[in-house]
């Protein structure tokens, strides 16, 4: 069980009002890493919602093969491709990664992407890096940690991880048929390493071992394929305006569930999907005035 005599349930955040002569510069450069063939709508979700989250210029990387797919979803954020084998798998994409990355001022990294020798490159260059940029991890980003023994020596501060109960049982050992367990393993993980633990299901466990919160908002109709990946681009362009990785995790989780209640007002929770997520986290972020 988690202790709530040392962790503590802060205010929720807020985003900081934009300035009238601000321009998008002002607001962050994310670069997010995913996609394959068969999946290339994950990791547009993910950047199409990093934009509606106010990121200043979203970046997806994604395998060649790839590329057209993914830059055919939305005209709003840009594509690059990576270097795939003949199946549109990643092959010595790693060090292309590396290169983006200097450029940008938060990462994500995971949906769509699937595992294999050159998506664990990947991860393991983003976790090798020195530096303080923001970076988050979901889908088979986790995976491909968990297929390392010292994964946990690889978090640092910087970093946001958002299991849901499988993955994270993959990642930490506990069942996931034991949220308590998978609760309490969360904040140690965080305790020990710095790395904010977003552990997903009906209220949200978010915690970087020091602070811990439930999240309030959300249904069961967000249980369906795409909505991780929209919280993963809300979490990274929360990040990109400058709002700290716990603050941004927190801030998120809310506003992600915010934006599956009010869709679930309108198309109800069985026909509610990842797009109707998309088109309605501007209501979501507009309600923030109310809270």
């Amino acid at each position: 069980m988690v202790n709530e005599m040392t962790t503590r349930s802060p205010a929720l955040p807020q985003l900081a009002p934009r300035d009238a002569d601000s321009h998008k510069g002002d607001y962050g450069r994310v670069l997010l890493i995913g996609g394959s063939p068969g999946m290339a709508g994950s990791i547009s979700l993910s950047a199409s919602a990093s934009i509606r989250s106010g990121a200043g210029l979203v970046t997806v990387a994604v395998p060649r093969r790839c590329l057209e797919t993914v830059a055919g979803y939305d005209r709003c954020y840009m594509t690059v491709a990576l270097p795939d084998d003949l199946k549109g798998f990643y092959e010595l994409a790693a060090s292309r990664v590396a290169q983006l990355s200097e450029s940008a001022t938060v990462l994500g990294c995971g949906p769509g992407m699937r595992t294999g020798v050159g998506a664990e490159g990947i991860v393991k260059t983003l976790c090798s890096q020195e530096s303080d940029k923001p970076l988050v991890f979901d889908a088979d980003a986790l995976n491909c940690l968990s297929q390392c023994d010292d994964w946990k020596s690889m978090l640092a501060p910087r970093m946001i991880l958002t299991p849901h109960p499988g993955e994270w049982e993959r990642l930490s050992g506990v069942a996931a048929s034991d949220r308590k367990a998978q609760e309490a393993a969360a904040v140690e993980t965080g305790k020990a390493t710095g790395a904010t633990i977003v552990l997903k299901g009906s209220k949200t466990f978010v915690t970087d071992g020091k602070k811990s919160v439930h999240n309030s908002t959300g249904n069961p109709g967000m249980a369906s394929g795409g909505s991780g990946d929209v919280l993963t681009g809300v979490l990274c362009g929360l990040l990109a305006q400058g709002l700290a990785v716990f603050e941004a995790a927190h801030l998120g989780v809310f506003v992600h569930g915010r934006a599956g209640d009010l869709a679930a007002e309108s198309v109800g929770q069985i026909s509610l999907s990842a797009s109707d997520l998309l088109q309605h986290l501007p209501a979501a972020f507009m309600s923030l005035s109310e809270q």
